[in-house]
């Protein structure tokens, strides 16, 4: 065998020697990818929210007169028609009126005619009956005056006697709402005292374990710094990896500072006890207990990859490494026990919080309730005042116009028995036209005091009841249209931005189930916001029209909005993008078994975790979306 082919051999075995040695003794890292293709598709953006079927016609009813109801002809629940009468204020009085306004145009017609025809000995009898008839009606117009005048007095002196004991702090005669005021303040104060004393309990049992946890913190990093600074180990301790011994003395440093923060935390609590400090306490002791035990681990990895020698034995090493295991039990045992006490505590502190703020919301409410209550009260009283002083006025008028009207026909008879002339009929004249005026007002206010329905629809509310007083204005009746409706719903602001005017809406019903759906769309979004129980939300209504008979107002609708939908457009899964702060989003792309982050610019955010790519990848591209080493 030649030099050159022994060389050759040499080298050879040398090379297969290298690659069975590095096979069997290098250990490389190998990650497992989990991966969806990009891919065209049809990306939809929804919003589902729960809301309330309302009516989307609804109407209040008012008599534009004031004056005792008299006449209901319907109940709630009763469907009426166009047309229909459905309530009558009591108008006898200006039916009364109306008549003799009648009787007054049909004598001035009358006058007119006999002046033009000449008087007669009948003529003026018939002169002579008017003047008695205006008379009369003036005579009755002062008792109806009187009539009005001993009414209103008696409304006022009722409202005033509701205001008055609303208004009273008589301990002898406590109202209602008063009362319900009193017991809410006492309430407030009885659950403060219960709620507190257990907080305090907890506190008392935190602020005590909490220093007996400071105090195994203090005796277990003793054992460690004495483990690590062993004359015979502390050379060889973690020598295979000098790293855990580093992590070791930095879980022991944040632990030391920790620990003093802990104990700081438990001398101001000695000084002064709060919910807040105690909290803190018990925060920083876990804190103090969980950075222990991080120490422990490193230090018993640490004590793993030791080295023994003469000076330091296995024995004394293993004695080592169980001293600290123990200690990681001890360590587990506390962070165990503090986590148990601060669950207590919060929860005991969350309870007194959330009953303290029912007790202040009933309160608030009582107080509320009793302070609307003396505002109607005031303003029942006011109503009272101003239409007594409006009855009075009327009623006052119409004994002037009687007045007026029995001289207008006394001066008529004169008149009438003197010779005519031409101004006397330009007087007569003018006179039927005031009367018909008269008589149009009085039929108008004969119509006022009637409710007659604009629409074919089902009474929802009734507001007054037969012989009450109802002021003009007032809603009496409430009336909702049948087989209409919307839907109400309240958005999160965080949601809002996404809707937009004609939005399609898919519906279910609760009442109907999932399976049965209808269709609508987004006609109206409020601009002002609405605050609910802190939280800020805009509300928006859903047109929501069917021929559903069995549909009815105030049932609960789930709704689905489809607020954006964009059709063959790039898809990427949203678990592969990468943040970059200020270069943006990456896609992790896997491209020919190599891992790879593309810079990508992204459009509309979809549903089920997808999102529109305007650029940077491709087709068909494998995206990872999972990571496992």
């Amino acid at each position: 065998m030649t030099i050159k082919k022994s060389i050759t051999y040499l080298l050879i075995i040398l090379i297969i020697g290298s690659i069975i040695f590095f096979t069997l003794y290098k250990k490389e890292e190998v990650s497992l990818y989990t991966t969806e293709k990009i891919k065209i598709g049809t990306i939809k953006q929804t919003v589902s929210e729960t809301g309330t079927v309302k009516s989307d016609l609804g109407i209040d009813l008012s008599f534009l007169n004031s004056g005792k109801l008299k006449t209901l002809n319907f109940k709630v629940g009763d469907k009426i028609k166009e047309g229909d009468l459905i309530a009558e204020l009591d108008f006898s009085a200006l039916q009364i009126n109306r008549n003799e306004v009648q009787a007054n145009l049909d004598v001035a017609r009358g006058n007119l005619n006999k002046l033009l025809s000449g008087a007669t000995l009948e003529d003026i009898a018939v002169s002579k009956a008017t003047v008695d008839q205006a008379r009369k009606s003036y005579e009755s117009a002062k008792k109806e005056f009187d009539k009005t005048v001993e009414s209103s007095t008696e409304t006022k002196k009722q409202a005033e006697k509701t205001l008055e004991d609303l208004e009273s702090v008589d301990y002898g005669y406590i109202p209602p709402m008063r009362q319900a005021v009193i017991t809410a303040k006492t309430n407030l104060e009885n659950t403060r005292t219960t709620y507190q004393n257990i907080v305090d309990n907890y506190i008392e049992n935190a602020v005590s374990i909490s220093d007996d946890k400071l105090t195994v913190i203090n005796t277990v990093l003793d054992i460690v710094d004495r483990t690590l600074t062993d004359d015979d180990g502390k050379d060889l301790i973690s020598k295979k990896k000098p790293e855990y011994l580093t992590n070791t003395w930095h879980d022991y440093n944040k632990a030391i500072i920790l620990l003093q923060t802990a104990e700081s935390n438990l001398i101001e609590v000695e000084n002064e006890v709060t919910n807040g400090e105690v909290s803190s306490l018990v925060s920083n002791t876990y804190f103090a207990l969980s950075k222990t035990f991080d120490c422990l681990q490193n230090c018993y990895i640490a004590l793993e990859n030791s080295i023994t020698s003469t000076d330091f034995s296995k024995a004394e090493l293993d004695a080592l490494k169980l001293s600290i295991s123990s200690q990681q039990t001890i360590i587990s045992a506390a962070i165990q026990s503090i986590q148990a006490i601060e669950q207590n505590l919060n929860s005991a502190i969350l309870n007194l919080n959330n009953n303290l703020s029912v007790a202040q919301d009933s309160l608030a409410n009582t107080e509320s309730s009793l302070a609307d209550a003396i505002i109607k009260a005031r303003n029942a009283l006011s109503t009272a005042e101003i239409n007594g002083d409006k009855q009075t006025v009327l009623a006052e008028s119409k004994v002037n116009n009687a007045f007026e009207a029995w001289q207008v026909s006394q001066a008529q008879f004169n008149k009438l028995v003197a010779q005519a002339d031409k101004y006397d009929v330009s007087l007569l004249r003018a006179k039927i036209r005031q009367v018909e005026a008269s008589l149009k007002s009085v039929l108008k206010k004969i119509e006022d005091s009637k409710i007659i329905s604009s629409i074919d629809g089902i009474i929802t509310k009734i507001n007054f009841e037969i012989g009450e007083q109802v002021s003009g204005g007032l809603s009496v009746i409430s009336l909702i249209k049948e087989k209409k409706f919307e839907i109400e719903v309240m958005i999160t602001e965080a949601d809002i931005s996404k809707i937009k005017i004609d939005d399609k809406v898919q519906i279910t019903l609760d009442s109907f189930g999932d399976d049965i759906k209808f269709y609508g769309s987004v006609y109206f979004i409020d601009p002002a916001e609405t605050i609910i129980d802190g939280v800020i939300y805009y509300k928006i209504k859903i047109d929501f029209g069917t021929d559903e008979r069995k549909i009815k107002s105030g049932m609960t609708a789930n709704v689905t909005i489809t607020t954006d939908e964009k059709e063959n457009v790039l898809i990427l899964p949203t678990r592969s993008l990468v943040n970059k702060d200020n270069d943006g989003w990456f896609a992790r792309i896997l491209k020919d078994g190599i891992l790879k982050e593309e810079k990508v610019e992204l459009g509309l955010y979809g549903d089920s975790g997808v999102v529109e790519v305007l650029s940077g990848v491709a087709e068909g591209e494998e995206a990872v979306t999972y990571i496992k080493k």
